[in-house]
């Protein structure tokens, strides 16, 4: 991609089956490189790297570059392997947690979360904040959430009944998808997705369109209560039925 208004050049590496290619990201690594990127769980597949293949990519890359790791729907994931990015930071100088309180809390308006690093990662990283980007009502929020120990097993218990409803309707409708973590799910449609789009919004159901994330033809839906997930089915049948 271009160098854009600041000089830097972002290298895009496909995904490979669904999820992060962790050869094709070493093969883009070279000595200018500063940071990699990796989302995990992805959005919007839902793969993941296990704790086993996220070290064996830490310790080639052995501190050369800053590793990201954006966990912005860390609290989904129910599998074993799944690797708790903040239990690797005494590790691993190099890596960088982002977390958000805007995907299982849904405070998405009030825009924050926070990074977790090693103490000189972190103190690096601060000298470029901007000063008061949060403000003292979403600080709080931030708080409460945390201080609701069961808010994350009761909404886990209804994202697996959502997904195990929609893969079963799916299925009726033959419609190929993807799921795996997260609170959602990514939809093959036999039509464009924009025109889904349109004609879902008139039956009042919102998806995300999927064409923007290298899938065509595709829509991504929130998995959430089973209300939303029975209009969003009726509403399905309906285009393509």
């Amino acid at each position: 991609m271009g160098g854009g208004l600041l000089g830097f050049q972002a290298r895009l590496v496909p995904l490979k089956d669904y999820e992060f290619d962790d050869e094709g990201l070493l093969a883009q690594i070279d000595e200018r490189t500063k940071i990699v990127f990796i989302c995990n769980p992805n959005n919007p597949t839902g793969t993941y790297w296990s704790r086993e293949k996220l070290c064996r990519f830490l310790d080639i890359v052995d501190t050369r570059q800053v590793v990201v790791l954006d966990e912005a729907y860390f609290e989904f994931v129910e599998a074993e392997d799944y690797p708790d990015g903040m239990s690797l930071i005494d590790e691993y100088p190099n890596l960088v947690i982002f977390r958000t309180f805007s995907k299982m809390y849904g405070l998405a308006g009030l825009r924050i979360g926070y990074l977790a690093a090693g103490l000189p990662m972190v103190d690096a990283i601060r000298r470029t904040c901007v000063v008061y980007s949060v403000n003292a009502l979403a600080q709080e929020a931030a708080l409460a959430c945390v201080d609701d120990k069961d808010h994350i097993l009761r909404t886990r218990e209804m994202i697996r009944e959502g997904k195990e409803f929609l893969k079963r309707e799916l299925g009726r409708l033959k419609l190929p998808f993807v799921t795996g973590e997260g609170n959602y799910m990514m939809i093959k449609l036999p039509m464009s997705d924009t025109l889904a789009y349109r004609k879902l919004m008139t039956e009042g159901v919102m998806v995300r369109t999927m064409t923007g994330f290298r899938f065509p033809n595709h829509i991504r839906v929130t998995v959430s209560t089973m209300e939303a997930m029975e209009a969003f089915v009726q509403a399905l049948s309906n285009l393509v039925g």
